[in-house]
């Protein structure tokens, strides 16, 4: 269906911002699994979007909205496009977003919503639409993964068994986390992960809920510190 079969939608005074997700949602076919993925998070993120279950805007509504075809504005006038957006890098071949991290709890970290630097592309990752470094913080995975180095990440390659993954889930409060991990196996309803520096209480082999931490990002190198 072209946007020109589309009824007008945004923001409308009598409609709250999440039936303005939905409607656009519904209007344009997708369900809520579907939009989800086109927009790298959950469905129960989607689903918490639309019932406006959130106190401050959800780290995953601006790609949520821009899959819609929309603008922040049109959802809610009184939300503001994120500055990334007008922030991109000017220098030729400067293009590859590194973000930055700190700890969230054990074994935890918080990712910037923004990047803080933007350096030339790894070669590996030459061809590879949004691909990200990411600093790391902590040092659960010291010493193959030390804190200040930045880890490279490639979010479209498929699961495979024995390598290391970024994995991420937001908190009802909209705040995004993260946690850097080595993907032993995983079933339909677990992770099976493992750390090499366990903080104090926790086990070197675990399991995170795929519901919870929905989104994994394989990691495919590193820079080491500067």
């Amino acid at each position: 269906m072209g946007d020109d079969c589309l009824p007008a939608l945004g923001y409308k005074p009598n409609m709250e911002p999440g039936e303005v997700i939905k409607e656009r949602r519904l209007a344009r076919g997708f369900s809520q699994e579907a939009l989800a993925a086109a927009a790298g998070t959950t469905q129960s993120t989607i689903d918490r979007i639309e019932k406006g279950q959130w106190k401050r805007m959800p780290s995953a509504m601006p790609k949520v909205v821009q899959v819609l075809g929309l603008r922040l504005r049109d959802v809610d006038p009184t939300l503001v496009e994120p500055l990334a957006s007008v922030t991109r890098p000017v220098l030729p071949g400067v293009d590859f977003p590194i973000y930055a991290s700190a700890e969230g709890g054990p074994g935890e970290i918080i990712r910037s919503s923004d990047p803080v630097d933007w350096v030339p592309r790894p070669t590996p990752l030459a061809q590879v639409r949004d691909a990200y470094g990411l600093l790391v913080t902590g040092d659960s995975m010291w010493p193959e993964y030390q804190a200040g180095e930045t880890a490279l990440v490639d979010p479209h390659l498929p699961l495979i068994g024995d390598a290391v993954y970024i994995f991420y889930t937001e908190r009802p409060d909209g705040e995004a986390r993260a946690t850097i991990k080595k993907l032993r196996r995983h079933t339909p309803d677990l992770w099976h992960v493992s750390q090499w520096n366990p903080p104090a209480g926790m086990k070197a082999d675990f399991t995170l809920s795929r519901k919870e931490w929905g989104i994994c990002h394989r990691v495919l190198g590193k820079y080491s510190r500067r």
